[in-house]
This record gives C-alpha cells, structure tokens and sequence, in this order.
C-alpha cells in the first residue's frame, strides 16, 4: 500500500511511482478525493468497490494508551467506578456544532451535580503534547477517558474522529447527536464547500452508543442514565462487545479486498487459458478419524499439492453425526472442517464440490482410503451439467504419503520456470517467484509455506474467531500477569505420542539417562518429557527481576501444574526459577462452559486448541517440539520471508532474538536464509520438522 497525506501527493503520482501498489488517501475527510483504492473516511459512493479501514485512535493518543497498558495492574475499569460522568476535551473551530456544545456545557455546567471534566480550546493544534497549545496532552487525556463514563465526540470537519474510537478502546461510551448521524451529512461551517462523504456513520449505526436529538439534552439524558450503575455497566460491555465485533468485521472485509484483488491479479492470465478450471480439481474429504490439528496439517499440506499441480482445491465435510453423538438440537455446533477454516477464493476458485449427485461423501472417503497407496489417486466422474471431472482425492494422514513418496523428488526437481509459476500461484510477487525458483529442500518448503500463511491459507470461519477471542480474553489473557508479552511452551504428551516410534524412542532413553526408574521394577516412573526439560532453554537467558510470562499450551494440565510447582519457591505471583527468573505461568485448559452434550464438548475443545495455537503463535519465544501436529503447524505460522527477499513481514519488526533461522545459516559462513523463525526453541526430538510440514 503506498499512503499520502492528503494534499501531499496525487494518485497517480503514487501509481507511477509504485505501480505493483494499491493507493490509499490518508485525511481525506470531506471525500473530495475519490480515485485512491483505499480511504479511511467513510463515504458510500468514495468506497463502492474499494478498500476501506477504520479510522481508529490518533497515533500519539493510542502511544499514550499502550504506556498506560504497560502498568501489570492495569485494568480496564467498569463505568460504575469511573470518577467522571463524562469528559469534553475538544476544540471548537472546526464545526459549528462544536462550539454549540461548548455554549451548553459553559451554560448548564454549573446547575449540575454530575462530575464532568472539559478541556475545550479555541483552536485545534496538530500536536496536543506541545507546551504551546491550549490542548490537554495526551497522557493526560486517555488517562481521563479511562476514567469516564462517557465521551463527548461531536463531529470536526467529519463526524468520524479519532476519539469515537479512543473511547471505546479506554471503555468509554461516546455521545454524538442524531445530526451527525445523518445520511446525508453537510458540513456545517463558514466555509462554502460541501462534505462529499455521504453516510459518514454508515459502521456505526447499529452501535450501542449513546444518540442525544441535540446537545441540549446532554446533561438531563446522562443525569438519567447515572442513576442506574448497573445498566451504565450494561452499556459498557454491549459497546465493548460491539466494537470488537465491528472491527474484526471491517478488517476483514480489508484483508478480502486486499488479498481478493492481489490473488486475482497474479492468477487470472493463467485460470483464464483453462477451459474450466474446476473440470481439473483437487477434493480435500476431511477425516473425521484424526485430531483438528492432523487435519489442519494435511489441509496445508494437500494445499501445496494444489497449488504445485494448478488445480482448484475444495474441502467435503463429513456429516454432522460422524463428528459427536447426540441429540438432534445438541449438535448444532459448527464442528465440520469447513465451518471452521473459510478457503481462499484463490484456492477453491470459486468451484463446487464435484459430481455431487453421483458421489456422497461416503463415496469420496471410501475412494480415499481404497487409494491410500497409489501414485495417483485420481478418479473421473459425471457432473449434473453432463460435464466431467477429473478429481484428485486426499484427505487423511495418505496426504503427506502422497507428497513424501511421489511428489517430493518431483517438487525439488521441477525447473525453475515451474518453480516460479508456482511460487506466484501461492501468491508472490516476481521478485519473490524468483528467489524461491532458485530454492531447493528446507528452504523451499518453509518458503512456499511462508507465502501460504501470508495468502491467508488458513483462514477461520466469524463465528470460529468470536469464539477464539471470547476464550482467549477470558481464559487465557485474564489470566497472564504480564499483558503485553508472553512467551509460550507447548508440552505434548498423550496416547498419540507414545505411538510415534521416534518420539519414544527419544523418550525412553532421555528417562533412562536422567534416572527416572522405579528402582523395584526397573521401569520408568514416567513416559513423557517432564517439564524441566522445556525449561532448560532459560538457562541461558540473562536474568532478570522483572517477571516473565510463559504461557503453556498442553493436554496434561494437572500434571503441568504439578511439575510447575517443582520448579522453585513461589514469590507473589511467579515462581523463583534457577534462581534467575521470575515466571508466571498460564496454562491452557479446556473450559467447557456450553454444556454436556458430546458436541459441546467437541467444540469447547476446538475452540481451546485453537486458542492455544493463536495465543503460541504471537509469543516472543516459542518452545515445542516437533513430534506433534500442533508444533509444527505453529512453528509454520512464525515463518516469515526474509525482506532481502524483497519482502515485508506482517509479524512485526524482528529483533535479533527473533532471527534463528538466519544466524544459524550465516554462523555456518552460508546466505542469509530466505526465510525468518520468529524466536522458536526445540524441546526435545528433531531440530526440524519433515520436510514438508
């Protein structure tokens, strides 16, 4: 995305100077200029296929919130413990309505006994910290909207501003006026020209906020509403509640926009020489038998199937009643593959499922396991239209036989001109088509992986990511003493990994070196990979006073808790570990709170485990293990190109603790790999996954 400042550069400046760039107009905020692909003042006729985000809190203000968020006892306060009523902090020459407001709170103010805070300047200052300005600083600013119940936000140049969203960020209710509401919005000033962006409020008129008729009603409409703390709570949580669900949404539709128009960019020459690019597809039959994790795994994997072989790839889920038993209204929960991972557009290609009138999905799953051991497991059948299909079907753990025994030798032998073709169907651009043609083994697959995770591959369904983040604000985020960082240990045991013949051969002779024997019976006490193991990597970090957070991701969370407690004496909220760290520790567990049914079970756990996956994969430093689905999937989704590469990371800037891959390679007097770990530690077994995933 290349950004001008309004008034700084014209489009098409911008699109000769970066022509592979979408544009986007920052401060445009009477929609005078509409050619930009992207915009972050609403306007309904401005944004009709184009890219539209959120204005969201000013920069020097959110800075301001993030240093007051920093503080561990940092907590977001109910409205009915806020010391004001409502606070007024603005500037009244930039709408006429705001100096009305100004005239009724100098007029009213002192006929009521509500406590108020205003800070109202004559003239609006670009920088509120400067000592020159009769503005309230920043800091002093978020601190008082942490601190009030309401917001006063009447509209500036456009009744969209930053502090209608500072507000809600800091748990404050913003008040506006149904003028500024209006569809049809006129700005109301001395000068001549009119506001163009029509709709300016579209997002926000379902939101909870308070709707005064005029700012007259301001003090008798909050006198009102002071009187019953427990509905001004109410009203905070349903605007809390709204506004995260209005923003995902929003970024969202950003990121389709984004990714929909890039992908069909660097695919359409190539779907357009097909005669039907769904008569030549890829069925995905999800394998009920296998965890969500295995079946994330395969999922990728057959995804770079798809993308090597440029074939569509659609997913077939089984029936409700393989995945839970149950009652008919227990089992409507969204517990079918595709009810929780949404497919790219650029994958699916917007076909259907092939031959569905001949072909159900005991068919295709009876097809798959019958194929499990062929080179090429593919079938023709008959579509409704009379038109055939050529279907490659894979599914369960075949997948990755599939690729290790047919497609492996291939993919590393192809050309560099298959290479390149296929490095932009999973969405790179030229330069980055070239590095990874000139790949081979390790690195091409963490690179292909790369660019699949950053073309969304793996996105979740709405109702899957409300879920997640409802689970991971209030079970897993409550509970960290450290908020604005963590790191996260994955500690995997159970039936499956006692089955891997590699993972317990590890096992056993790590116990059989550390004297983990029942001296009378000769056997181990133990059959996992205690906890102290994972913790070693500490050892040579560099102490600190300070407390870290670990969060811990695990299916054994009373032993973990257990083993936590053996570490070193507990000192207020953390544990003394090695005499070195203060650390606290989260550990995940599965909190079943939808009742008892089977199916509410099984999506109480897709739900935590997908919580544990998102929560691991943000952490500073990760530590796992690579016999389990979920460390490799997680380890996967830290991968970033490399920016020599000619990419940008969307994980943030990475610091040195974060460059793995890349110091291990140029320790050893090779390149710079082309692709970034962000900080992971291996526990235990393999120092890398397979080969592919």
């Amino acid at each position: 995305i290349a950004v001008a400042p309004e008034r700084s550069c014209e489009e098409k400046t911008l699109k000769c100077n970066y022509p592979q760039c979408k544009t986007m107009i920052a401060g445009d905020e009477t929609c005078r200029k509409p050619s930009y692909d992207i915009r972050n003042y609403y306007g309904a006729k401005q944004v009709k296929g184009k890219g539209y985000l959120p204005l969201g809190p000013r920069l020097d203000s959110w800075t301001s919130f993030q240093k007051i968020q920093s503080d561990p006892n940092f907590a977001i306060k109910p409205s009915s413990q806020r010391q004001f009523a409502f606070n007024a902090v603005f500037s009244k020459d930039t709408n006429e309505g705001r100096a009305e407001l100004a005239k009724v709170i100098e007029d009213q103010r002192n006929e009521t006994s509500l406590p108020i805070f205003t800070s109202i300047a004559d003239k609006w200052a670009r920088d509120a910290n400067s000592p020159r300005t009769a503005q309230l600083s920043t800091d002093k600013y978020m601190n008082l909207v942490l601190d009030s119940v309401f917001t006063l936000a009447p509209a500036g140049h456009n009744p969209q501003c930053y502090r209608m969203f500072e507000a809600v960020e800091a748990g404050s209710i913003p008040v506006l006026v149904k003028k500024d509401m209006a569809t049809n919005y006129v700005r109301d000033l001395t000068t001549h020209y009119v506001n163009k962006c029509r709709d300016p409020l579209h997002h926000w008129k379902d939101a909870p906020i308070l709707v005064l008729d005029s700012w007259n009603d301001v003090f008798p409409a909050i006198e009102r509403l002071m009187e019953d703390k427990e509905k001004l709570d109410e009203m905070q949580t349903n605007v809390i509640v709204w506004y995260e669900k209005y923003m995902r949404k929003v970024v969202g539709e950003f990121e389709e926009f984004m990714l929909g128009s890039y992908m069909n960019e660097i695919t359409a020459p190539r779907m357009a020489t097909a005669i039907d690019p769904c008569d030549d597809i890829v069925l995905f039959v999800s394998d009920v038998t296998l965890g969500l994790e295995r079946q994330l795994n395969n999922y990728i994997t057959a995804a770079i199937l798809a993308t090597f072989m440029n074939k569509a790839m659609v997913v077939l889920d089984a029936p409700q009643e393989l995945m839970c038993q149950g009652e008919e209204d227990e089992k409507d929960y969204p517990l079918a593959f595709s009810s929780i991972v949404k497919s790219p557009t650029w994958l699916t290609r917007e076909c259907p499922i092939p031959c569905q009138a001949t072909h159900k999905y005991s068919d295709w799953d009876e097809f798959r396991q019958s194929q499990s051991d062929t080179e090429s497991p593919v079938t023709l059948c008959a579509n409704d239209d009379a038109s055939s299909s050529n279907v490659f079907v894979v599914g369960g753990d075949e997948t990755r036989v599939y690729f290790e025994k047919y497609f492996k030798n291939v993919m590393e032998g192809a050309s560099s001109s298959v290479s390149y073709e296929w490095a932009v169907r999973a969405g790179a651009d030229p330069k980055e088509a070239d590095v990874f043609s000139k790949l081979k083994g390790r690195d091409m697959y963490d690179y292909i992986g790369a660019l699949l995770v950053r073309s969304n591959v793996l996105r979740l369904q709405p109702q899957i990511k409300d879920d997640t983040n409802i689970h991971i604000k209030k079970f897993i985020y409550r509970k960290l003493y450290i908020k604005t960082s963590h790191d996260a240990i994955h500690v995997h045991r159970g039936e499956d990994i006692q089955a891997d013949t590699g993972a317990k051969r590890y096992i056993d002779n790590y116990l059989e070196g550390h004297e983990y024997n029942n001296e009378a019976t000769q056997t181990s006490t133990l059959n996992y990979i205690p906890l102290l193991h994972y913790m070693r990597h500490y050892h040579d970090v560099k102490c600190s006073e300070h407390i870290r957070e670990i969060f811990i991701a695990t299916d054994d969370p009373t032993e973990v808790e257990k083993e936590m407690t053996e570490l070193g004496p507990q000192r207020g909220h953390a544990v003394d570990f090695n005499n070195c760290h203060n650390i606290h520790f989260t550990v995940s567990k599965v909190e079943n709170i939808l009742g008892a049914s089977d199916c509410a079970h099984q999506y109480a756990k897709t739900i935590a485990s997908i919580s544990d996956f998102i929560v691991a994969r943000t952490a500073d430093t990760f530590v796992a293990e690579f016999n389990s689905d979920w460390g490799r999937l997680i380890r996967l989704f830290r991968l970033v190109l490399n920016e020599e590469g000619g990419v940008l990371s969307n994980m943030g800037k990475l610091g040195p603790a974060h460059r793995l891959v890349l110091s291990q390679r140029e320790s050893a007097g090779a390149n710079p790999s082309p692709v970034l770990l962000k900080d992971t530690k291996v526990a235990w077994g393999s120092m890398r996954p397979p080969s592919l995933l």
